[in-house]
Parts: C-alpha cells; sequence; structure tokens
C-alpha cells in the first residue's frame, strides 16, 4: 500500500526546504502545504500542532514546529529532520 504523505512548511524556513529536497531526491511522492498559503491551511496545521502530543515540546519552546510530516491521516508523524531512517520508513 503506497503510504499517504502530507508535508506542512513553508518556503522561507530552510529545515523545509532541505526536507522537499530529501523526499524529492528519494523520489518520495508527498503533497506539500504551505501554511502560509492561506488561512485554512495554518489552521489545518495548527489543529495537529495544538493537539498532537508529539508537539509538547515544540510547544513549550514557543517554535512553529515545520516541517511536519503526517503520513495516513495520522498513523504516524514526524518532526524530524531527514534522514536515512526516515526515508527508509517512508519508503517502507
Amino acid at each position: 500500500m503506497r503510504k499517504k504523505v502530507f508535508l506542512f512548511g513553508n518556503g522561507n524556513c530552510p529545515d523545509c526546504v532541505a526536507m522537499k529536497q530529501a523526499l524529492d531526491a528519494e523520489e518520495i511522492r508527498y503533497s506539500y502545504i504551505d501554511i502560509m498559503d492561506s488561512l485554512g491551511k495554518l489552521k489545518m496545521f495548527l489543529k495537529y500542532r495544538d493537539s498532537l502530543p508529539e508537539f509538547a515540546g515544540v510547544r513549550e519552546a514557543g517554535s512553529v514546529g515545520i516541517p511536519f510530516l503526517l503520513v495516513n491521516d495520522g498513523e504516524w508523524t514526524s518532526l524530524e529532520a531527514p534522514s536515512a531512517a526516515l526515508i527508509a520508513r517512508l519508503k517502507g
């Protein structure tokens, strides 16, 4: 089964650009959601950021929390930087 991958980010975020480049280089299919494109996209991201336990440290630090990967409608998520382990998990 092909994974349904969403990448939340913004073009002004260097970590988001690096994540997009890593996914593209590995030919991983994903839908990119620029959280600054519209209020609706920002609200969609904030729904996850404000409710998922993975974001506790992000909220405490007052950070944004991007790039954020949402896989298979929340089956698993990632706030990690691109890595071989992350790429393998996305391909697996």
